[in-house]
Order: structure tokens, then C-alpha cells, then sequence
């Protein structure tokens, strides 16, 4: 399986985007930059944790604006991609079925992170990157509240909630690492952890270290700070540290963003998703409580992807090491 970008896609896509962003720009100017009623959502948590899953399902209920695949090629323009999207995926702005072959049906399937389709959700690391040059591990919280541009951030997700009049839901994951600055510099938030069983996600990863790269020595996906520390260990102590020091650190912070923080269980979540959904509405009318949200009409359960391995026992014991060493996670 290839998993390889395509440089003619990027090329073409950094092309439209210089053509448009002057006009984007001009966007951050107006009124409607300034605020929004409509809260942002953030989904945090290790990876393999049910993101992609749970960004497919809010997607899928109606109530919710998020970065589509057809919006992320918008990265540096995303407003005047999100109108576009919309006159064609809006049923207010149909003309005759002029665009009735684009697929607004959610088969919640995806492929390692990656959806397939025009409304499907999309991960959004490239609008992410305009804001700050990330780093591949993790800066310290003062450099992140320095560096990474909140004020044009702010201005393009309020654009784009009050373009399509919802929250505006994403992935992240990203700012994971930073919940002490967030509240601080960001308003009108509700972060959601996703949280699974730590050896269901360390199988997970480790599964996905073969189907990206065809080897599991290879590392794959985000990387905590102390990856110095883990990153010469066997692959089994690499992928439990990894999903430990994730955890770690956004349980040992979670108390910064007080009320607007909010954990999911991926095991609740695909046994009952109309109950998480219930609790996600609470969030957010507690916020604002003059919006309105329709009754939940959405998939009554998923099926877990938590099939055993004979890797676990390995697994188990590498996460062990971690909790013996710096002790179990307070949840």
C-alpha cells in the first residue's frame, strides 16, 4: 500500500493557494473575523485513539462544521474554500441536481487517518502549519505561546463558523502538548480527549508502523517530548512510551482548561455514540446557551477494533515499564 504524496497535487495546490490568499487576507479584515457564537472543538489524545472515527461520525449528525478533504486544499484559504463547498454541497443552493454526484454519505471507513470522498473529514496538519513551524518533537509551552500565530487562527475559525452558522469541529492533536497556554489564548473552546485502553492504541500503532512503512521499526505519527529517551529502545517500549508520555501529559494538564475540557472513552463512545453525543451538546450549551441542536438521529453503535495480537503480552509489559518507572497515570 503507497501512501506517497503526490508533488504535482502540491504544486498545483500551492499555486491556487497564492492565486486566493491575498483575497483571504482581505477576509480576516472583516467584522466577521473578529468573534463567533459558535464554539471551536479540538480533538486531543494519542493517535490511534478513534479521531478519525469520531470526526466521521460528528460529520455525519449535521450540527457541526469541520475541514473536509475538499476544503484542505484550501490550507492558506480555507474561508473561500469553505464557499465553495458549501454552494455545492448545501441543498439551500442546488440548482436542478447540478452537483447530486457528490457522495454526502459517511460508510465510516478509513485508512489509517485517511477518508475518502468530497465531504468526508480531513486532518488539516497543512492549515495547522501556516501558524507555526512545528517542530518534529514537541517545544516547551513558552515557546509554542510565543511562536505560533493565535490572533490569525482565531480569525480564519471564525470565518469559517460563521460561514457555515455551527461549531466548527477538527482534529487536535497537535496541541496536545500545550493546554496551559490554550485557555489563555484561545476563547469560546471545548477540547475533547479521546481516550482507549493504552494496549488497544499501542497495538493499533503498531499495526500502522507495517501498513505505512512496511516495517515496524520505523516510527510513526506524533512524538512525545521524551523521545530522546525512548527513541533507541525495542519497538514494543518505543510505542508504549509513546502513548504513555502522551497521556501523561495531557492528564497532568487537563486542569487548565477547566470546564472546556472533556474525555471520551473510545469503548463508550462506540457502544452508545447518542449518549457521548448528549454529553458534547451539554458542553457546549453550557458555553452559549442560546444555540439550538436538533435531536440525535445519528448511528446507534459502532463495532470496536480491538482484536488481540500476540504482540500484547510484549506490549503489557512495555507499558508497565513506564507506569513501575513514572508511575500510573492519574485518569
Amino acid at each position: 500500500m503507497s501512501f506517497e504524496k503526490k508533488k504535482e497535487l502540491d504544486d498545483l495546490i500551492f499555486e491556487l493557494n497564492n492565486l486566493l490568499e491575498p483575497v483571504e487576507q482581505n477576509m480576516l479584515m472583516k467584522p466577521e473575523a473578529k468573534s463567533s457564537e459558535f464554539p471551536t472543538v479540538f480533538l486531543l489524545g494519542t493517535p490511534r485513539s478513534g479521531s478519525t472515527l469520531f470526526m466521521q461520525w460528528a460529520s455525519s449528525l449535521g450540527v457541526f462544521a469541520y475541514p473536509s478533504n475538499f476544503m484542505s486544499r484550501f490550507n492558506r484559504s480555507p474561508y473561500i474554500g469553505g464557499l465553495i463547498y458549501k454552494m455545492v454541497t448545501d441543498s439551500r443552493f442546488q440548482y436542478k441536481n447540478e452537483f447530486a454526484d457528490i457522495n454526502r454519505e459517511t460508510d465510516f471507513k478509513s485508512t489509517i487517518g485517511k477518508t475518502k470522498g468530497f465531504t468526508a473529514p480531513h486532518e488539516f496538519w497543512y492549515f495547522w502549519r501556516r501558524f507555526m513551524e512545528f517542530r518534529d518533537v514537541p517545544v516547551q509551552e513558552e515557546i509554542f505561546n510565543r511562536e505560533f500565530d493565535f490572533q490569525t487562527f482565531e480569525k480564519e475559525l471564525n470565518l469559517l463558523k460563521n460561514l457555515f452558522e455551527k461549531p466548527f469541529i477538527m482534529k487536535g492533536q497537535i496541541l496536545n502538548w500545550y493546554l496551559e497556554t490554550l485557555p489563555k489564548k484561545l476563547k469560546n473552546c471545548l477540547y475533547i480527549h479521546l481516550y482507549r485502553n493504552p494496549i488497544d492504541v499501542c497495538r493499533s500503532l503498531l499495526d500502522a508502523r507495517e501498513q505505512w512503512f512496511g516495517s515496524r521499526n520505523v516510527w510513526f505519527s506524533a512524538k512525545p517530548r521524551e523521545f530522546e529517551m525512548i527513541k533507541e529502545m525495542d519497538v514494543y517500549h518505543q510505542i508504549a512510551g509513546q502513548v504513555y508520555f502522551i497521556n501523561k501529559e495531557i492528564f497532568s494538564k487537563r486542569m487548565y482548561l477547566k470546564e472546556s475540557y472533556l474525555m471520551v472513552n473510545y469503548e463508550d463512545f462506540c457502544s452508545k455514540p447518542s449518549h457521548i453525543y448528549d454529553r458534547v451538546l451539554h458542553q457546549l450549551k453550557n458555553m452559549n446557551s442560546t444555540l439550538k441542536f436538533q435531536q440525535y438521529d445519528g448511528i446507534n453503535h459502532f463495532t470496536q477494533s480491538n482484536r488481540k495480537s500476540s504482540d500484547d503480552n510484549k506490549l503489557e509489559k512495555a507499558y508497565r515499564y513506564y507506569e513501575d518507572k513514572f508511575g500510573i497515570i492519574n485518569q
